[in-house]
């Protein structure tokens, strides 16, 4: 295996992971100290020249793996390092002599790695790494080869014993090389006393030889052969698997909403969602009189608690409850960027007091994440940073375990100097991400491999991938698409609203089946995000038919993804 980690900072963007388990190159101890690590920056194919001051920096956790394989700030403790000119070495490459700090306990480390200046103010790139941290006791084979796998141990045990063997063997040699010697010496003529102990030590090595074989050694030529040919296939299926990467996520959701007490969600929306093999998005209005009530009024805890109970009598999950502001009678199409409350002192008190009560909905009913609101552009201005914040703290000091989120919009999170600083105050960062698929409108023959491009750069210049990495290197928190979808229409993969919803257009079921799986190949690639929710089971969104007996091409997608495991 190559001994130097080479990365190139212009990392490529579709079908490539950035994820690099380095177990084979690189490993510490508890209490190591001044630890060199080095890599090799490229920047498309030639070395980096660290321009604008860049320096290498790593920072992460360092602990016990969680259920997704990864360590958080739940099982690990944090560790970081910024270096100094001093460690570029030249030609592209860094010697990082990581300090004790960077090796606090046993465990892996699992982080980032990458390029910045020192004041933090710019940061070029960054790879996601992880490695193990052995404890602070060597083994017996420490002073050949301080770090290997469980594999090279097993190596280097085998290795021991062929050696042994071979040295039996050389033993033996010299002492029938005496005996002949002796004997020539002496001028011993007894050819018959020769031959004896010749038959003596020609069993002697038939027995040794047999030893070698019954123990299943091979002899060393042959076993370093052997030793090669393991070595260089672990190469390529570790490659390979990093070629291959595929996100995992821990919440897999489809949103519905409870309108208004007349009007709630029906059990066929749940039926479709639950046969996906998704949760459920619980997402409630609650409602205004116009753009700048400062009052809102929720739906009653009657209506909320009928769907949890039909929900539960389905085996359907609440993954999150979702609530989201909008004026009576108009369904969700309330512009919520346009939500200007006339008194935000107000507005706030009043909200603080809801998002408490659906705290205590979540606890009751073991729903594990919260959004405490969905795209506020004007309430999530910086100089309300601290209402939010305060929001935050009232829920955890009652529920610590209860995961709170926002669903920003991307009139949100493209302004990360502004509204996009809620991002401080939540454990997962909220992106409601609709990506323009297409100019036009759909037709057959579209790849998803084309597609799902649209999410690094889509047709109107948006960059949502870079935007959502971005997001993860800046607050060290995993990311939750709390809405993604299209209408299933032939301009839904071009426009968010179509133009058809209000004409006989018949429903293309094909086109929204085609964006789904953009959208769930997009995020198999990107390991910071944990969750996704589909936006969404009512019209004009849904996924669902007129005839809700019947399953549509975009229904089967999801259950492929959902239920079927592959993401």
């Amino acid at each position: 295996m190559a001994a130097l980690i080479t990365l190139d900072t212009q990392k490529q963007q579709n079908g490539v992971s950035e994820a690099f388990n380095i177990q084979e190159l690189f490993n510490a101890r508890v209490g190591d100290e001044q630890v060199p690590f080095s890599v090799k920056f490229l920047e498309r194919g030639k070395a980096q020249q660290f321009e604008d001051g860049l320096v290498p920096f790593m920072s992460g956790f360092v602990g016990n793996l969680d259920d997704d394989g990864k360590v958080t700030a739940e099982t690990g403790e944090p560790v970081s390092y910024t270096g100094s000119r001093d460690d570029i070495v030249g030609l592209g490459m860094v010697k990082m002599n990581l300090p004790g700090m960077m090796f606090p306990q046993e465990g892996y480390f699992y982080g980032f790695l990458g390029l910045e200046t020192p004041d933090h103010s710019k940061r070029v790139s960054t790879f996601s790494i992880w490695f193990h941290v052995y404890n602070g006791n060597p083994d017996m084979f420490v002073n050949k080869e301080p770090f290997r796998s469980e594999l090279q141990k097993e190596l280097d045990l085998a290795d021991s014993l062929i050696a042994k063997a071979d040295g039996d063997i050389k033993a033996k040699l010299v002492e029938w090389e005496r005996l002949i010697n002796d004997l020539i010496a002496n001028g011993n003529t007894d050819l018959d006393e020769y031959n004896k102990r010749l038959a003596r030590a020609e069993t002697d090595l038939a027995k040794l030889l047999a030893q070698v074989h019954d123990a299943g050694l091979l002899t060393l030529a042959d076993f370093n052969i052997l030793k090669d040919e393991l070595l260089n296939r672990m190469d390529v299926v570790e490659h390979q698997d990093i070629l291959n990467f595929r996100n995992k996520l821990k919440y897999k959701t489809i949103s519905a909403t409870i309108y208004s007490d007349s009007e709630s969600i029906s059990g066929d929306q749940l039926n479709h969602i639950q046969a996906t093999g998704a949760d459920l998005t619980l997402v409630t209005m609650v409602t205004v009189d116009d753009a700048n009530d400062s009052s809102p009024t929720d739906i009653s805890e009657t209506t909320f608690n009928d769907v949890i109970n039909r929900s539960t009598k389905i085996g359907l999950n609440v993954g999150m409850l979702k609530p989201h502001i909008g004026i009576a009678g108009q369904h969700d199409s309330f512009g919520r960027d346009k939500y200007d409350p006339d008194n935000y002192d107000t507005f706030f008190e009043n909200w603080k007091d809801l998002m408490l009560h659906y705290a205590d909905l979540a606890n009751a009913n073991g729903i594990p994440i919260l959004s405490i609101g969905c795209e506020m552009k004007l309430c999530t201005d910086t100089k309300y940073l601290t209402k939010w914040q305060d929001i935050y703290n009232a829920i955890k000091a009652k529920y610590p375990k209860l995961l709170i989120t926002y669903a920003m919009s991307q009139y949100e999170f493209f302004e990360p100097e502004n509204q996009g600083q809620i991002a401080s105050v939540v454990d997962y960062i909220g992106m409601n991400i609709y990506p323009s698929y297409i100019a036009s409108e759909y037709k057959s023959g579209l790849k998803v491999s084309e597609l799902k491009g649209a999410w690094w750069n889509d047709w109107n210049g948006n960059q949502f991938m870079e935007t959502l990495d971005e997001y993860f290197d800046e607050y060290q928190k995993p990311i939750f698409v709390t809405e993604t979808g299209l209408m299933p229409y032939k301009d839904g993969l071009a426009h968010l609203i179509s133009s058809y919803i209000n004409s006989n257009e018949k429903e293309n079921y094909d086109a929204q089946a085609i964006g789904y799986k953009a959208a769930l190949e997009a995020i198999a690639k990107d390991s910071h995000v944990i969750g996704v929710s589909i936006w969404h089971a009512s019209k004009p969104f849904s996924f669902i038919s007129k005839d809700v007996n019947t399953v549509t091409t975009s229904e089967k997608v999801l259950t492929q993804y959902f239920k079927g495991g592959k993401i």
